[in-house]
């Protein structure tokens, strides 16, 4: 009796195990249907940041380093002091030159304003002389009318006629220099001209000697991290050596390769759940970015040529861009190039997703009608 009472507990165990089981697979088929199917994972994600490589634009010696190695820096901090002795030195001698080229202007614009001077100085002898001659004209003229007549002797008519001379010679020599003033205006002004571009010249020069003189200081372009720094005190700095990295470690993100049968349903803008390797306690969220628009395989150097040999079928992966947002208080521990394990959750399908309607190809001629291009959505992504 005993024996047969073990037997039977035996079984109800086994039953009741076995049905456990079965709802177990049940519930999980059911979430997985519902639910489960739509999470797509991936431990092939990296977090990348858009480092920039800080290089100097000059060739001088290090003066001093306002940074230490994996210092943590604000936009526009100081970081690099470059000796500047040189860059003064040029731009004193490129203000220098403005001051002497401003002189050459005022010493120009005096000779421009003599020279209107005295053009108008000579505008009033040929005035002068023009009454003269006209009087000259008007007395021979009656000296003539007199001889006729035998009132006046012939030695006063040759004298009328000698004064008259005299006045003509008078006039076109006044003329003469009016028109010598007025082409030495014309000179004066081009030398104006010309010394006023040399002021313009020299004030570019002012400007490049500053502009040169600022690269000495070497400023972050963007909040960071400070590392590599490959540059001590008293080195010699060269526009074709990297100093430091600066990484922007607040613009940090996830680059995740997801085979090709995982991005069907994936659109810009899904969320994503984030386990970074390195905090595994902390769930970082971020969503769907950019979906890049080819295989990783299609941008490497060599790309793989299939039509030749023998073939094996390789699942490709397309790489995806995550942007991080949250939590913001932790956002700031992570560093470039941790393993991350994005999941994304693809149940909803609203927004952008990898097949996009190019623009439509626009025609010269406006009489032209206009026809758009039409992508239908791929089978099955509804």
């Amino acid at each position: 009796m005993h024996a047969l009472t073990k037997k039977w507990l035996k079984r109800l165990i086994l039953a009741l195990l076995s049905m456990i089981l079965l709802v177990a697979a049940i519930i999980w088929g059911l979430y997985w249907l519902q639910t489960g199917r739509f999470f797509q994972t991936t431990d092939n994600a990296y977090l990348r940041g858009d480092g920039v490589a800080i290089r100097s634009e000059l060739s001088a010696k290090v003066e001093a380093l306002g940074v230490a190695h994996n210092q943590r820096v604000s936009k526009g901090q100081l970081l690099v002091t470059l000796d500047d002795r040189d860059y003064r030195d040029q731009l004193r001698q490129a203000e220098a030159k403005l001051v002497e080229a401003n002189a050459q202007v005022v010493q120009a614009e005096r000779n421009v304003d003599a020279s209107r001077a005295q053009i108008e100085q000579y505008q009033a002898q040929v005035t002068a002389a023009e009454a003269r001659d006209d009087q000259a004209l008007t007395t021979l003229n009656r000296t003539l009318m007199l001889s006729d007549r035998g009132v006046v002797p012939r030695q006063q008519l040759d004298d009328r006629h000698s004064e008259r001379a005299v006045t003509r010679a008078d006039l076109a020599a006044s003329r003469a220099q009016l028109t010598s003033a007025r082409r030495q205006l014309a000179v004066q002004q081009a030398a104006l001209e010309a010394a006023r571009a040399s002021v313009q010249s020299a004030e570019a020069d002012v400007e490049s000697a500053l502009t040169q003189l600022g690269r000495t200081h070497i400023y972050a372009p963007a909040d960071g991290v400070v590392g590599n720094v490959a540059v001590e005190v008293g080195s010699y700095a060269q526009p074709q050596l990297t100093l430091m990295q600066l990484v922007p470690v607040d613009a940090l993100y996830v680059i995740a390769n997801y085979k090709e049968t995982q991005i069907g349903r994936m659109r810009i803008g899904q969320p994503v759940s984030i386990k970074v390797d390195a905090y595994s306690e902390i769930g970082y969220e971020g969503v769907v970015e950019s979906i890049a628009p080819a295989t990783g395989a299609e941008f490497s150097l060599l790309p793989v040529d299939n039509a030749t040999g023998n073939f094996n079928k390789i699942v490709q992966r397309v790489p995806v861009r995550i942007r991080l947002i949250g939590p913001q208080d932790q956002l700031g521990r992570l560093q470039a190039g941790l393993s991350v394990e994005p999941t994304v959750d693809t149940r909803r399908l609203e927004g952008n997703s990898l097949y996009v309607v190019p623009a439509p190809n626009l025609m010269l001629d406006d009489e032209r009608p206009v026809i758009p291009v039409h992508v239908p959505e791929p089978v099955g992504e509804r």
